[in-house]
Order: C-alpha cells, then sequence, then structure tokens
C-alpha cells in the first residue's frame, strides 16, 4: 500500500484548529488544566500534524467522509479506541475515572476537529 499525503491547505487549518482546542482546553484556569510549563508546544506541534496526517490517511483510504455526522462517528470510534487503551492504566477510582473522561473527551473534540476541518476545507 502506496502512502501518498499532499500538503494543502485544510490540512494547516486543521493543525491549527487542533492547537486551539488544545491551548484553550488546557488553559491554567480550568479545573483539569495542566500548568504554562507542562505542554511544549514544538512537542504539540508535531503530534498534532502527525494527528492530522494519520487522520488524513484513514478518510483517505478507509472511513469517507462526507458529512459532519460521519466525521462524528470516526472520531467517536477512535476515541472509544483510545479510551480502552489507556483506561485501564489510569482509572482506579471515582477522580482518576473523571480525569480520564475529561481527557477522552479532549480527544474526541480533536479528532472531530481535525476530520471535520480535513472535508470542510478540503477544496481551499
Amino acid at each position: 500500500m502506496d502512502i501518498n499525503i499532499k500538503l494543502n491547505v485544510a490540512m494547516l487549518i486543521a493543525v491549527v484548529a487542533v492547537e486551539a482546542i488544545s491551548m484553550v482546553w488546557y488553559a491554567h484556569g480550568s479545573p483539569w488544566g495542566r500548568r504554562v510549563g507542562d505542554r511544549y508546544f514544538i512537542t504539540a506541534i508535531v503530534c498534532d500534524i502527525g494527528l492530522v496526517v494519520i487522520l488524513k490517511f484513514i478518510i483517505d483510504n478507509f472511513w469517507s467522509v462526507h458529512k459532519w455526522e460521519d466525521a462524528m462517528f470516526l472520531s467517536l470510534w477512535l476515541t472509544l479506541l483510545f479510551l480502552c487503551l489507556q483506561a485501564p492504566h489510569v482509572v482506579h477510582n471515582s477522580d482518576s475515572f473523571y480525569y480520564c473522561f475529561v481527557h477522552a473527551l479532549h480527544k474526541f473534540t480533536i479528532l472531530f476537529a481535525v476530520s471535520f476541518c480535513l472535508v470542510h476545507f478540503k477544496h481551499v
């Protein structure tokens, strides 16, 4: 299987959207937030780019997204995959479940933003 990913404006918009969501989500004032130094900008941008490339590959080859509902279901399934892999390692009481759930909700939000941006801004 060949991997052909071409950079386009939709991918750039998706990276900016993901980083903006993450900056707001993990703001210093949020109850689940991090301190300012706990999130490294360079690492975050590299991972955002990786996430966009992986989701573009999935959308182009395995899961066609035509409407926002398709993007939502793709994001939901990938979030459930993340939750099933992550929860056994971090959930041991109700407080840790809350943090894991909020973290999974963040993953759903950024996955939805990426898939929505990749489809909505495809022809920009």
